[in-house]
């Protein structure tokens, strides 16, 4: 009988994901479109905007790690959903019935990114909670592939609206994601709790920063999962996000296409997250340390066909996504599994605030590049995301765990 309601609770909360995520995507799309054509393609522009969008993580990822262990987790994700509906209304209403300001636009992106912050610790820390720990690898791989399934739905649903409707519906659709959420949340059973810590917001950031110095000094192969991911994310993110959309609008002259681009892109993700434990029986640290390195590699590959043939860069673009799915689950499956008990929120905040600061000064850095490298912006990014994981490759023997994770 506890098998069952363990089983449930965990359908329960991959559900809400699924329907939160199918949302996201779709609103992220939007949005990167939305940039892309307020800033005329400026990537100087571009870049200046998801820095200040990607901001306020350095507040609200550790605080979103303390409410992850020590907050009740089902009804911070409950919170986080409603306030972030409310928000995507805003953004529906700001399209449709005024001009679009770009500094607005950024500040509800900024509050959209706050959000996020609260939540992305605490569903991640849920699952430990459920399940034991040698099947945590399982359980991301599903996760994972429900994550996938969702980043396809919600840039097609993008495009559907774009072509059919409106671009501001993909708003709606994002409130009507977010609202099946919060139903599938009312399911779930408050999370185990430790011991509880008082809430000081000074203590809680300057205990953020001196974990960086701990976990180099108490956990290596932590510190280098989290430390590499934030390298690569602060290429990666920025070559999704806007780089490859303004490619993509400007090769094949089509906001649609972005949808398209996307999905093909989440494609490879779902078959790489279905595949992950039958490839992978045994997740390390040099797991994640190889897969980043051939993320790079393919991607730097795609940014060279799309000036080629463009069914080679979809062929491409289509493994990238393949080794992406593996790239994630590894990176997860280690921080549940190399936390102490009563660290997993504070690790999985501390990994959320370093890659997402990553994603924010990769848009200064990917302006940089634009202004040296022009055109070739595309394959220059991917070219330092190839390059990136290389040092922690090299020094991956002095990392890895033998840990069966």
């Amino acid at each position: 009988m506890q098998a069952l309601t363990v089983n449930y609770v965990t359908r329960s909360l991959a559900l809400g994901y699924c329907f939160s995520k199918c949302g996201e995507f779709a609103f992220e799309a939007a949005f990167a479109v939305a940039i892309v054509s307020m800033a005329d393609a400026d990537l100087l522009l571009i870049g200046i905007a998801y820095f200040f969008r990607y901001l306020p993580s350095v507040v609200f990822s550790p605080l979103g790690g303390w409410l992850a262990d020590n907050g009740d987790k089902k009804r911070t994700l409950l919170a986080v959903e409603v306030s972030k509906g409310v928000l995507a209304l805003a953004f529906f209403s700001l399209f449709s019935l005024h001009t679009s300001v770009l500094p607005v636009l950024v500040g509800l992106a900024m509050v959209m990114t706050a959000l996020e912050c609260l939540y992305a610790p605490t569903f991640r820390a849920y699952f430990p909670d459920l399940v034991e720990k040698h099947l945590l690898a399982s359980v991301n791989s599903g996760v994972q592939v429900i994550e996938d399934v969702a980043s396809i739905v919600g840039p097609l649903v993008f495009s559907a609206c774009v072509l059919l409707l409106t671009r501001e519906a993909t708003f709606l659709f994002f409130v009507l994601c977010l609202v099946l959420s919060a139903i599938s949340i009312t399911a779930l059973r408050p999370g185990r709790r430790g011991k509880h810590q008082v809430f000081d917001g000074r203590a809680i950031i300057r205990d953020a920063a001196r974990n960086v110095s701990k976990l180099r000094s108490n956990n290596a192969p932590l510190f280098a999962v989290i430390g590499c991911t934030t390298l690569c994310a602060l290429f990666a993110t920025s070559v999704i996000r806007f780089i490859l959309p303004a490619a993509v609008l400007e090769h094949f002259a089509s906001e649609a296409a972005v949808g398209y681009v996307i999905s093909l892109l989440a494609a490879g993700t779902v078959l790489g997250g279905v595949l992950y434990t039958r490839l992978n029986p045994r997740t390390t640290t040099r797991t994640v340390l190889r897969y980043w390195l051939l993320y790079g590699a393919l991607f730097l590959a795609a940014a060279i066909a799309l000036q080629v043939n463009s069914w080679i860069f979809l062929l491409a673009l289509f493994l990238v996504g393949f080794i992406g799915a593996f790239v994630d689950i590894a990176i997860v499956t280690n921080i549940q599994c190399l936390s102490g008990e009563q660290e997993v929120g504070r690790n999985f905040s501390l990994y959320y605030f370093t890659a997402v600061m990553g994603d924010a000064v990769s848009g200064l850095v990917a302006s940089l590049v634009f202004v040296l490298a022009g055109p070739a912006t595309f394959i220059w990014m991917t070219l330092m995301l190839f390059i990136a994981p290389v040092r922690w490759n090299l020094k991956g023997k002095n990392h890895d765990t033998d840990n069966r994770l």
